[in-house]
């Protein structure tokens, strides 16, 4: 059986803080979140507790109480499925590998089969299920940084990235810079007045998905979600909202661009006409230079 693509917390490379010493604060930040992330939920890893997890709910029923990050990467999975009412979904693991391995298609199981009580840590999982959290690890872990550095440096900027989403901290000015500032990521080239824009109407995460192919799956069918869209960008409140409306879309299809914009995010879509080597380029109203529809 395949492996989900292990998540990518944020490195020491992957953050950006304005100044040298900050820069180094960050970078033990990136380093703490990034261990942390990867005990709790890396596929890779058989000692982790998402792997441990997955084992057990082959063969029995789960009631565990789990790990503080865990908990909180189940919530932040948790309320992406609520957010897009059920289009992202973190039991989809089973019909991923099924979809990577070529077999029958079939539904995800649904978070029915999840009941997380955050307080106490405790989860309780039905036998079968099998959890896919390595892209919400991503998104929380990108929060994550974000969130210590802000209590820890207030009132200073931060960029942290992982895997396909960023999460910003500090003033939007001067974060906005830090943003648009050259680096590693799959950002797409925004400059600081466009940054600044977003992140004043609250938009401190964005991601970035290219066209999923078989990684991604429809939880209703189990399939791999036929996507007409090349690349969605999503900018939301958090990263975890922003990726899990940018999953929501590629699923979605046509109908993403309205739908995207109605949950108060602001989005790009960038996807070639059928039957036409022209691409097309749609975007949300609040989206940073928007002008309408564009062909290139």
């Amino acid at each position: 059986m395949s492996t989900p693509t292990p998540p990518g917390a944020p490195s020491p490379d992957t953050v950006r803080a304005p100044a040298p010493d900050l820069q180094e604060e960050a970078r033990r930040l990136a380093e703490r979140v990034h261990r942390e992330v990867s005990a709790a939920v890396a596929p890779e890893r058989i000692d982790s507790e998402l792997s441990l997890l997955n084992r057990f709910a082959e063969h029995e029923d789960v009631d565990v109480v789990v790990g503080p990050v865990l908990a909180q990467v189940l919530a932040a999975a948790l309320q992406a499925t609520r957010l897009t009412s059920g289009l992202v979904d973190p039991t989809t693991g089973d019909a991923a590998w099924r979809a990577q391995d070529g077999l029958p298609a079939r539904p995800a199981p649904g978070i029915a089969h999840l009941d997380l009580d955050l307080p106490a840590r405790r989860l309780r999982m039905r036998r079968g299920t099998v959890l896919d959290l390595a892209e919400v690890a991503d998104a929380w872990a990108a929060d994550r940084t974000a969130q210590l550095f802000a209590e820890a440096f207030p009132g200073h900027g931060l960029v942290a990235r992982a895997g396909g989403v960023l999460a910003v901290a500090g003033p939007p000015a001067g974060a906005a810079a830090l943003a648009a500032a050259p680096g590693p990521g799959p950002d797409p080239a925004l400059d600081a007045a466009a940054w600044a824009g977003l992140l004043a109407a609250g938009h401190r995460g964005l991601a970035v998905l290219p066209r999923p192919g078989s990684a991604l799956v429809n939880p209703v069918t189990g399939a791999a979600a036929e996507s007409p869209w090349d690349r969605v960008v999503v900018a939301a409140r958090s990263a975890v909202e922003a990726q899990a409306y940018a999953r929501a879309a590629h699923v979605l299809g046509g109908d993403a661009p309205g739908w995207v914009a109605a949950c108060g995010a602001e989005g790009e879509f960038t996807g070639s006409r059928p039957g036409s080597t022209l691409r097309r380029r749609l975007r949300t109203p609040g989206w940073p230079g928007r002008t309408g529809r564009a062909a290139a």
